[in-house]
């Protein structure tokens, strides 16, 4: 053991002893190297090209400042004020003659004739503003300010993320109406300044929830789609509308349309069936955890009545829906289990409603029958409810969740409120910006190309149906808005641009 001790040392020190000699032996040539470089360099500065070139140099620099030594005589010369009172004297207050004065004209005249020409050739190619047709809210008194305008600005350029869209139809919806009666008001005006710099959020504000196209203009970073492209898109209420002849919206809101079915079709799933979607991703409910369990669906034939109805069905739930009497044959054909007629407000000969208020009795026979069932998992409503919370509550094992349109505490606060909610929004877009992030408050991140395609997938594999009452045009806006209101509607009501 002591010899392999031994014969290790002596190897090590061999080891050392060779590194060290390697270490002397490069520092000596790089000295040797570095040594030949500097006799190199101070050769060629000592060469007589070198100086030939710093010669030419110091004369190049003497001839520049020599010359601007001149200028500068010249122009103190020209520029003394003695000089140039005499020589305006002698011009100004000399006798003119008749050929002094018309040179003097002419002299104007060309100049001016010059430049006007130089000003034309160089005039910047005016942007040229096209309009088209839109339905737009001109005030927040109802539906009556709803109206058809013709000289809406359209869009003509689109950023590097965003789409134009050629509107073939769009669908009509009760968030519509109550954006005609002010709702989001004060919320649109601050999120549009942030998220969508085409429009101020301010008055006159379009109407449209959602629209199916085709695409005419792509931003330079828009990867998806192309030009030509069958698409359909849903917005925020806040929103810029798309009741309108032509739209612009960011890409990440659009989606491919099915194949199988029409514009005026198309346009009734967009907006109602990401309501429907995110609704059941509320509850935390897919096609894994459906089968069997029981679904209460409150007016199972509203727009997103319909597509709930039909996306359950295909999941294998149970499913309990309440409509009007006139909707009974189509929620049965939609899926329903059970069907219960609901209460509706007291109707003339004329069809004219002549009171808001359910008959009691009707009220409590529908209460009844409801209890009469099991209790439900889940309870859907769609439109506004005329049960109470505990009524509710009592059906119910699980969650009750609602499709409409929350109550927003800033159509209704005061001056100071509605500075601080505007500080906040401010305050969290920058953070976006800073961090790369949504924090997703208000940008309803279910209405996007992830929830559309899904929906897409779903009518080309023939399980979800369109459901559309009517087709209206432009100039029907009042009574699409009325309609779709009213207790009569079943499914989505269409407005067509074609």
């Amino acid at each position: 053991m002591d010899e392999v001790l031994f014969r290790s040392s002596q190897k090590f020190e061999n080891l050392q002893v060779q590194l060290s000699l390697a270490a002397s032996q490069s520092k000596d040539l790089f000295q040797q190297y570095s040594e030949q470089s500097k006799s190199a360099a101070l050769q060629v500065w000592n060469s007589s090209y070198s100086e030939q070139v710093k010669n030419s140099i110091h004369a190049l620099w003497d001839y520049v400042v020599n010359l601007s030594v001149k200028a500068q005589q010249q122009l103190w010369q020209h520029l003394d004020p003695q000089k140039l009172y005499y020589s305006l004297a002698q011009v100004f207050w000399k006798k003119w003659t008749k050929r002094d004065v018309c040179f003097l004209c002419a002299g104007f005249v060309c100049g001016s004739a010059a430049g006007m020409i130089f000003a034309l050739t160089i005039k910047k190619k005016e942007s040229i503003v096209r309009y088209m047709q839109a339905i737009q809210c001109t005030n927040y008194l109802g539906i009556e300010s709803a109206a058809v305008v013709e000289n809406a600005r359209a869009p003509d350029v689109c950023n590097e993320n965003e789409v134009i869209i050629s509107v073939k139809a769009a669908s009509v919806h009760v968030v519509d109406a109550q954006i005609c009666s002010g709702y989001g008001k004060r919320l649109r005006k601050i999120l549009q300044k942030i998220y969508n710099k085409h429009s101020n959020g301010g008055l006159p504000v379009t109407l449209g929830r959602d629209c199916t196209g085709i695409i005419t203009d792509v931003g330079s970073n828009v990867r998806r789609l192309e030009i030509g492209d069958e698409v359909w898109l849903t917005v925020p209420f806040w929103h810029e509308g798309t009741m309108s002849q032509c739209v612009i919206i960011p890409e990440f809101r659009i989606g491919r349309k099915p194949k199988n079915v029409g514009f005026e079709g198309a346009c009734s799933l967009p907006y109602a069936g990401t309501l429907a979607l995110s609704a059941l991703r509320q509850i935390q409910v897919d096609q894994d955890n459906a089968e069997n369990r029981r679904f209460l669906v409150l007016d199972g034939c509203t727009p997103v009545g319909s597509v709930l109805i039909q996306i359950l069905k295909h999941w294998k739930a149970n499913i309990t829906t309440s409509c009007t009497k006139r909707s009974v044959p189509v929620a049965k054909a939609l899926g329903a289990s059970e069907v219960i007629v609901s209460p509706e407000p007291v109707k003339s000969d004329d069809k004219a409603i002549l009171s808001l208020e359910l008959p009691h009795e009707s009220l409590n026979a529908f209460q009844k029958e409801l209890e009469l069932r099991d209790k439900f998992d889940f309870v859907i409503m769609t439109k506004k409810c005329v049960l109470n919370t505990k009524t509710l509550e009592d059906l119910c094992l699980g969650r009750i969740v609602s499709t409409q349109p929350e109550d927003l505490y800033s159509d209704s606060c005061g001056f100071l409120s509605a500075f601080f909610i505007q500080s906040y929004i401010y305050i969290k877009s920058v953070f976006e910006k800073v961090l790369g992030a949504s924090f997703n408050d208000f940008d309803e991140g279910h209405m996007c190309y992830v929830s559309l395609d899904e929906l897409a997938e779903m009518v080309e594999n023939g399980y979800l149906q369109t459901v559309v009452d009517k087709v209206l045009h432009p100039q029907d806006i009042e009574i699409a808005l009325n309609h779709i209101q009213s207790w009569d509607s079943i499914g989505s009501t269409v407005v067509t641009f074609r």
